[in-house]
């Protein structure tokens, strides 16, 4: 099994997160990693499907029965391959994923509502909450914005022997006890494919957050 059976208890929850079969200590990073995304768009198919959407998309991905590019370059910002089904077993069975939007978008590129954003906050905090990572990566910095809204921040020395986009330092929160930051959008216009660009990012809060970096 490639995912732990664990069923978040929130209301309103739509999109039930995976949680890799190794999260946590046992995990290739020695810590509990939580990466966000921001929604997902499609057409419901009834409260059960919608529940296990992410855990069979994490599947397609490990199987490549479904390929994105959203995907293989978040896994490449945390590790040097993702181009072989036993690295994607690997990295996907060490962290856990959710959608940070808990309602279908009828397509892409729409912007989730105000309504949206607010029915989404109290979810997220039972996420983290039940699933108490060390350590939460947002994938893009307006998500990271909206999520962690009001939260007081610190900041981070990032390793910049990769490619120096990011501002030095990176600005970071804490979220009930986890170290929080973000990358841009790994499907961004100008961020496709460019895995190096984030991982400075990510080898530093990993660090920061008590974890074994793979890059």
């Amino acid at each position: 099994m490639n995912s732990q059976a664990i069923q978040v208890k929130s209301e309103n929850i739509l999109f039930q997160p995976w949680v890799g079969s190794k999260y946590g200590s046992e995990s290739i990073f020695k810590i509990p990693i939580l990466i966000v995304g921001e929604s997902n768009w499609g057409v419901s198919k009834g409260a059960e499907k919608d529940s296990t959407f992410t855990h069979l998309l994490i599947e397609s991905i490990i199987y490549a029965r479904w390929q994105h590019n959203f995907f293989s370059t978040i896994q490449s910002t945390f590790a040097e391959k993702a181009n072989s089904e036993d690295s994607r077993k690997e990295f996907w069975g060490s962290v856990a994923h959710c959608e940070y939007i808990q309602d279908w978008l009828p397509r892409p590129r729409v912007k989730p509502d105000k309504n949206m954003w607010k029915k989404a906050a109290p979810i997220f905090k039972d996420v983290v909450e039940q699933l108490k990572p060390k350590c939460i990566l947002f994938t893009g910095k307006g998500l990271f914005n909206r999520a962690t809204a009001g939260l007081s921040g610190d900041t981070l020395a990032i390793d910049e022997s990769f490619a120096p986009t990011y501002k030095n330092p990176h600005v970071t929160v804490q979220i009930n006890g986890a170290l929080a930051s973000w990358v841009y959008h790994p499907s961004a216009h100008g961020n496709l494919g460019h895995y190096s660009k984030g991982r400075g990012v990510v080898r530093s809060l990993i660090e920061a957050a008590g974890g074994r970096p793979l890059i």
